[in-house]
C-alpha cells in the first residue's frame, strides 16, 4: 500500500501553465522516438490544485487524436494487492485513449537502486511518459532519477507517494491524496467516537520512515493536540512494512506493551486484516477502526460486530485510482489540452458504521460479493477487470 502528499513542494500553484513548466524545465520539450513532446506550450494542468474527487476529469476529452504514446509506470515496491490493482486502474485508463500503443511497467520491490534503475532504463528508451511511485525508499533519493528523466525528454509525473523536491521543476506534477487532510479526518472520527472520557489510541503505519505515515501522523497529532482526553501511545508510526502477517505481529506487541488500547488508527487496509487477527488471537474486544477501504473488512463487518459490541468501522479511500490522475495530467501535457482537475485529493470518510459522518456509506453497502478480500470498493475497475488482475 502506499497511502500520502505534502503541500508544501506544490507551491507552484493550480494556475501554472505546461507554458511556465517548460521555461521551469529549462525548455526542455525534447522530442522522443514517438515523435511526441514532453512539454506542452498550451496545456493547463494546473499543477498542485487540491480538490475532490467530484472534479475527475475525462480522459476522452485529453487524449491525443493522433500519435503514438509509450507509457512507462515504474512502482517503488509493486509486491502487494494495492500496487496491483494500481496498475490495473493505470492501464484500464490507458485502454480508453487509443494513441497510447504501450504499457511497460516495472516493481522496484522495495530496493531503490532498482527502481532508480527502472526510470533510468525506460527514460533512455524513449518512452513519452513516465508515471513513477517513488517509496522505494526517502521520496528525495528518487529525485536524481526523476530530474533525468524529465532531461531525456520524458513527461514525468510522480504519485501516490511524496518525491520531495518541487512540482514543475523536478517533474511535471505530483498526483495523490493528501495524507496530513486524511490523518486528520481519521483522527476527528475517532474523538467523536470516545467522545469526551477519551481514551488511548495507536498508530500503525507502512515501512519505517515511510513519508505516507509521517504526514498522516502529522494529521493525527493536530487533531489530538486539541483534544487533551485523547492519549497517543504510538508518538512514530508503528512499522508494519504494509503487510498483514507484520501488522499482527506488530499490533500483539502492543496489546501485550499496553493494558488499555481504545481505538486504532492503521493507514492501510489488508494491513488492518492483520490488527483484527491479533485482537481475536488475544481475546481482546475490537475497539473503533480507523483505516483505508479493504472488501474483506466491508464485507465482514456485519459478523464482527455482532462479537465486538463495540468495534466500528471508518474507511477512507484507498486511492488507487489515483494513477488514472497521473496519467491524464501527463497526456494532457503532451496533447496541449487542459487538464485542470486537481492534483491533490482532500478525502473524507467513504465508509463509517457508526452512521455519524455525512455522506459516509455502511460497509455492508459498499461490500462487493465476489471480488478479492484485498480488493477495493472505491476503485474504479468493472467487475471484469477486477477478476483479471486478480487472476494470477
Amino acid at each position: 500500500m502506499k497511502p500520502s502528499a505534502p503541500r508544501r513542494a506544490l507551491a507552484v500553484g493550480s494556475a501554472l501553465t505546461v507554458a511556465a513548466l517548460t521555461v521551469l524545465l529549462g525548455g526542455c520539450s525534447s522530442t522522443n522516438s514517438s515523435g511526441t513532446t514532453s512539454t506542452s506550450s498550451s496545456a493547463d494542468i494546473a499543477v498542485g490544485k487540491v480538490g475532490t474527487v467530484d472534479e475527475f476529469a475525462d480522459i476522452s476529452s485529453i487524449c491525443p487524436k493522433d500519435g503514438q504514446i509509450t507509457l512507462g509506470v515504474v512502482d517503488g515496491y509493486g509486491t502487494n494487492s494495492w500496487s496491483k490493482t494500481v496498475r490495473a486502474e493505470i492501464e484500464s485508463e490507458a485502454a480508453k485513449c487509443p494513441a497510447i500503443t504501450s504499457v511497460d511497467y516495472e516493481a522496484g520491490r522495495g530496493d531503490l537502486q532498482a527502481t532508480t534503475a527502472a526510470i533510468t532504463s525506460m527514460a533512455a528508451k524513449g518512452t513519452d511518459i513516465v508515471l513513477v511511485i517513488p517509496d522505494a525508499g526517502p521520496g528525495e533519493a528518487h529525485l536524481s532519477a526523476l530530474r533525468g528523466a524529465v532531461q531525456s525528454g520524458s513527461t514525468v509525473v510522480a504519485f501516490a507517494s511524496d518525491p520531495q523536491g518541487t512540482a514543475g521543476t523536478d517533474y511535471l506534477d505530483y498526483a495523490d491524496w493528501s495524507p496530513q487532510f486524511s490523518g486528520s479526518t481519521w483522527a476527528q472520527w475517532v474523538v467523536d467516537q470516545l467522545g469526551e472520557k477519551g481514551g488511548n489510541v495507536v498508530f500503525l503505519g507502512g515501512p519505517a520512515g515511510s513519508a505516507v505515515s509521517s504526514q498522516e501522523l502529522e494529521g493525527i497529532k493536530e487533531v489530538f493536540a486539541k483534544n487533551p482526553q485523547i492519549t497517543l501511545l504510538t508518538q512514530d508510526p508503528v512499522t508494519t512494512n504494509w503487510d498483514p502477517a507484520q501488522a499482527q505481529q506488530a499490533m500483539s506487541g502492543l496489546l501485550s506493551q499496553y493494558p488499555k488500547i481504545d481505538a486504532v488508527i492503521s493507514d492501510y487496509g489488508a494491513s488492518t486484516d492483520g490488527v483484527i487477527r491479533a485482537y481475536q488471537a488475544a481475546g481482546i474486544p475490537l475497539p473503533p477502526i480507523a483505516t483505508t477501504d479493504q472488501n474483506s473488512l466491508s464485507c465482514g463487518f456485519e459478523a464482527l460486530k455482532a462479537a465486538n459490541p463495540s468495534y466500528e468501522l471508518a474507511t477512507v479511500s484507498s486511492r488507487t485510482w489515483v494513477g488514472r490522475v497521473a496519467l491524464r495530467k501527463a497526456l494532457a501535457s503532451i496533447s496541449g489540452t487542459s487538464d485542470t482537475e486537481p492534483s491533490i485529493y482532500d478525502l473524507s470518510l467513504a465508509e463509517d458504521s457508526s452512521g455519524k459522518t455525512q455522506g459516509a456509506k455502511n460497509p455492508s453497502d459498499v461490500c462487493q460479493s465476489g471480488a478479492p478480500d484485498d480488493g477495493s470498493p472505491s476503485s474504479l475497475l468493472t467487475p471484469d477487470e477486477i477478476e483479471k488482475a486478480f487472476a494470477n
